[in-house]
């Protein structure tokens, strides 16, 4: 038996089920390889692909065809420069690595001239070739590594050097700066193992293994990966864990790690052909990953409940078993002055599951001069299970402009305040400013959780936004409805089951409750009429900051 064949029998059934199922739609995919709508990136998966499986000991009908179909195609989309098109961006070398890592890994399971070609004609792009986020260091450092090793090109090993002489960008948390689950499974973690074998480095290697424990201690017993503090566009909803698999599985057995062991477990119904075959391609560079997993963690419950805090990312997960509670503060929306691309914004502070019912979004609209719904700093224990977060937030009222600021033709620079531009010139005016602190405290339970908000500033209109997942709802998953307090009465309540009845969620809602029910995502949205509002059936409960507001969430199993 082969290393490859006894790699494939060594990993458990599920993951062997799943690599034969990969290789039975291989032809499939080699029949596509020609088409116009093809891209660089899917061709050098198959490539890899193919090689793996031929690694394995498998044979699959007409691979040969696909391979020297892919290799054409290829050689086709390559620029005069060496970069390929077809990419997510033009001329782009950071886009090209991703191929050039899956050829060069396809290179040293077996040679194929043609492949020699490829890669000798991307190098010049890649030792030159700048990048345009912080995950692309390490990609194209992961590729120029391989390259060195492939062809011993000194030009290739200066060059990833050079990129990571800047540092990893791991926060003293254990998460990358763009705190991305997609780009840490896809891009950061296997670049960084690709760099520790390559260049020999057992910093990177360590750095690798920190990222993917955080990864861990963030998948949900559902499988989903914890992303309200990314970055990147993932933020907005929970990641399928089922690309962590091969990195959660090669450093459960490499390290014996319980955590990792335990998160395998929770994304392996989440897990593809693609997932399968990387963990095959990390075995067959570094044997000690494929192998049986440890004893798992064990799962958490009231006698032993697993408290999460991610400081530097505003993040505290806690789950009590029957009950599983998210705090999100620490957005980059007030340090940055306006909701961008590449930082951190998403609104929703809180998410309380259970089983089966979820509140997947829980949110606090204000009005106060457009600048959205409340983005607390980072969670403070301030209990055993109990956290404060507040957000001091406010707004100018410019006075005239004096002395040698004046212009006599009224013209003034165009600046950003923060919320709008004008050509006022800002930043040379006295201000008159408005302010409202805003401080929510956060008390666990077995079952839910108790919030309570304080807002000191003038009176103001809020409305919270709960988003509800797993309900029945005769009038389908969408729309919106409204909770109000019977007349007279400063409270109010509601009750929704489970599709199958299993469990119940109780919200009760105390304060100066009534007006208008609204969600305003603020004017970095409403200016181009957009909204950043989840999809879903969703819940308003409108009051006004003239006394405290409470909410109580409970979870109960019926």
């Amino acid at each position: 038996m082969t290393s490859g064949a006894r790699a494939l029998a060594a990993l458990p059934a599920t993951l062997q089920d799943l690599v034969h199922e990969a290789a039975a739609v291989l032809p499939d995919r080699a029949e596509g390889l020609r088409g116009r709508g093809t891209r660089h990136r899917m061709l050098g998966r198959f490539l890899r692909d193919a090689a793996l499986l031929e690694w394995c000991g498998m044979t699959v009908p007409g691979i040969e065809a696909g391979r020297e179909a892919a290799i054409d195609h290829l050689l086709s989309l390559q620029s005069p420069g060496g970069t390929f098109r077809s990419g997510d961006n033009v001329d782009s070398p950071p886009d090209s690595a991703f191929t050039v890592n899956d050829l060069a890994l396809t290179q040293a399971l077996q040679r194929e001239p043609g492949i020699d070609a490829l890669l000798s004609a991307a190098r010049r792009a890649l030792v030159h070739g700048g990048v345009h986020t912080p995950n692309h260091r390490w990609e194209i450092s992961a590729a120029l590594a391989r390259l060195s090793a492939l062809y011993g090109w000194q030009d290739c090993r200066d060059r990833a050097e050079q990129w990571l002489a800047e540092g990893v960008d791991l926060q003293p948390d254990g998460m990358f700066s763009e705190r991305s689950a997609n780009y840490a499974a896809h891009v950061s973690i296997p670049s960084l193992l690709i760099l520790a074998r390559e260049l020999d480095r057992t910093d990177l290697l360590t750095a690798a293994d920190t990222a993917t424990l955080v990864q861990a201690k963030l998948t949900s017993p559902d499988g989903t990966v914890e992303t309200l503090a990314s970055r990147r566009q993932d933020q907005v909803r929970p990641f399928d864990g089922g690309a962590m698999l091969p990195l959660f599985h090669a450093h459960a057995v490499r390290t014996g790690d319980p955590l990792t062991g335990r998160a395998v477990l929770r994304v392996l119904p989440r897990a593809d052909g693609n997932a399968a075959l990387t963990l095959v391609a990390l075995g067959a560079e570094d044997p000690r990953t494929i192998g049986a997993l440890p004893l798992p963690a064990a799962e958490p419950d009231a006698e032993n409940p697993e408290i999460i805090e991610l400081a530097t990312s505003g993040l505290a997960v806690v789950d009590l078993g029957t009950s599983r509670t998210v705090l999100h503060g620490g957005t980059d929306t007030q340090a940055l002055g306006r909701v961008t691309s590449g930082g951190a914004s998403n609104p929703t502070f809180a998410r309380l599951s259970g089983r089966q019912l979820a509140v997947s979004d829980l949110r606090l609209s204000r009005d106060f001069f457009s600048l959205g719904p409340l983005r607390p700093a980072a969670p403070v224990r301030s209990g055993v299970l109990s956290w404060t977060l507040t957000e001091q937030l406010q707004a100018e009222y410019f006075q005239p402009l004096t002395g040698d600021d004046l212009s006599a033709t009224g013209e003034y620079g165009l600046e950003h305040n923060g919320r709008f531009a004008a050509a006022m010139a800002f930043s040379r005016r006295r201000t008159d400013l408005i302010s409202l602190r805003t401080e929510m405290t956060a008390q666990l339970r077995l079952d839910g959780v108790d919030l309570r908000w304080e807002v000191e500033g003038p009176p103001t209109a809020l409305c919270l936004m709960l988003a509800l997942e797993g309900i029945r709802d005769e009038g389908g998953d969408d729309g919106e409805a409204v909770l109000r307090p019977i007349d007279g009465q400063s409270s109010a309540t509601a009750r929704f089951r489970s599709r199958d009845g299993g469990e119940e969620l109780l919200i009760s809602a105390r304060g100066s409750l009534g007006g208008a029910a609204f969600y305003d995502p603020g004017e970095s949205f409403t200016f181009v009429g957009g909204t950043d509002e989840p999809h879903g059936r969703t819940l308003l409960i409108p009051a006004t900051s003239t006394s405290p507001l409470e909410l109580s969430l409970s979870i109960l199993r019926r």
